[in-house]
């Protein structure tokens, strides 16, 4: 797992490379690049300075008993939120950086509470079969384009 520093670090570099940019597409993805490790290090400094207000979902901890009719206020709106994020991730996945590839896939694989190998195992074969709905998604918006015009 990276550290904050790493973060920012990563992040300087794309800063610099953004300033010997050959070209405007070269120059976004930099740009983009440098922005999530900026991002991913705010988030982590983030997570560190409210590590005690955060939900761990440790094993062991007692939940309300809730009815499927009278969900808790929020949970509903906090498992969109994490559907969303997870299909972001899953659609920019190729472009995502490798290292940050493997830091994602280690972060996910070692939440607490799980089998580690199992899931290890589901999530690099998930993965590997969504690997390129990005560029079908693409392709479609593309095909549908096409024909509106």
């Amino acid at each position: 797992m990276f550290t904050v520093e790493q973060y920012r670090s990563k992040a300087r570099v794309y800063e610099m490379l953004l300033k010997t940019a050959c070209s405007p597409t070269e120059a976004a993805e930099y740009r983009d690049l440098q922005k999530s490790y900026v991002s991913l290090a705010d988030n982590l400094e983030w997570l560190a300075a409210n590590r005690g207000l955060t939900v761990t979902g440790e094993p062991g901890l007692k939940r309300r008993e809730q009815s499927a009719e009278s969900p808790e206020p929020g949970h509903t709106e906090q498992e969109n939120i994490l559907r969303c994020l997870g299909a972001a991730v899953i659609l920019t996945w190729n472009t995502i950086p490798t290292k940050l590839q493997r830091a994602l896939f280690e972060a996910a694989s070692t939440v607490k509470g799980t089998q580690t190998a199992p899931l290890r195992d589901v999530l690099a074969q998930f993965l590997h079969d969504h690997k390129d709905d990005a560029r079908r998604a693409r392709g479609q918006v593309n095909a549908a384009t096409a024909d509106g015009s």
